[in-house]
């Protein structure tokens, strides 16, 4: 969001790079406002992008200088990317900024997410993206400052793929991704692969088996048609092949499910045991059946 330096001397909201709301309707209309953003969310949030972002580093506590690198990978794709004007932007936010007065209420509120440095701003600071092809990477090497007013606690690392262009308001961000500076770890979970490469970030999982293909590692993945099996409604598993459980709890489970309480059910799920097309008492009593007889 960028209130006033955008081009207009009045209030100005920005989403995504190229969705723009401008004065009045900010002041005015603020419930309006809220349902055409939550439009656009929809719209972007099923949005694929062959891009993906890493941030790593190293910060000691006290120190006043941040170094750390951002690589960017292009995924499995079938044709050859276009990066004309195709930038990684740098931004440094600070989160829970605690008692700001806002006049219009009359209130003290933290601030969320306030740019202290924009890295990149200047054209001599700016970063092209070069790569076109799927598997290619590239490597930015980035630091700043801490200033004495800053929460290095709060401090984030906000990296973006975005295409700029010469027209105000119209520079569409195509991937983002975030770090605290604190969290700078690129194995977090020591099984020597960076988080950009992992299947599983933070379980280790040195073997990377990934049984459906889907980039989700067996040992992270509960849609993995290991675990989700139909009957095991609680997705829970025993040793290192990930074994399902199917007993008690998975009935206690689909009880809550079919009375609407409890755990939701979720994609993964496969809830109609008795495959005909609906999930009912009846699904609860073929599960029973099936846990009296050994989970089969």
């Amino acid at each position: 969001m960028d209130m006033y330096t955008l081009g207009t001397s009045t209030p100005m909201l920005v989403f995504n790079g190229d969705s723009i709301m401008i004065g009045g309707q900010l002041a005015y209309w603020w419930e309006g406002m809220y349902y055409y953003y939550e439009g656009i969310y929809e719209y972007y949030v099923v949005q694929d992008t062959p891009y993906r972002l890493g941030i790593s580093g190293q910060y000691e506590p006290g120190d006043t200088d941040v170094n750390f690198t951002v690589e960017l990978l292009i995924e499995d794709i079938d044709s050859t990317l276009d990066n004309t004007g195709l930038y990684l932007e740098l931004v440094i936010v600070e989160d829970h900024i605690p008692d700001a007065y806002w006049s219009v209420p009359g209130e003290y509120h933290d601030l969320r997410d306030v740019a202290r440095r924009y890295i990149t701003k200047n054209a001599s600071a700016k970063l092209p993206i070069t790569i076109t092809e799927a598997g290619q990477s590239q490597i930015f090497q980035s630091g700043f400052s801490i200033s004495d007013n800053w929460n290095a606690e709060n401090l984030i690392i906000v990296a973006a793929v975005q295409v700029l262009t010469d027209s105000v308001g119209y520079s569409p961000i195509l991937q983002s991704q975030s770090a605290n500076i604190n969290e700078l770890d690129p194995d977090p979970d020591e099984d020597g692969f960076t988080y950009l490469y992992d299947n599983c970030t933070y379980i280790y999982n040195p073997e990377q088996h990934d049984t459906d293909g889907d980039e989700i590692g067996d040992a992270c993945d509960a849609c993995n048609g290991l675990v989700n099996i139909l009957g095991n409604v609680d997705l829970d598993a025993t040793g290192d092949d990930f074994e399902p459980v199917i007993g008690v709890n998975d009935v206690l489970a689909l009880s809550d499910i079919i009375e609407n309480v409890g755990m939701p059910a979720n994609d993964c799920h496969q809830l109609d045991i008795l495959q005909d097309d609906q999930i009912n008492s009846w699904d609860l009593l073929v599960l029973v059946d099936m846990v009296m007889a050994g989970g089969e």
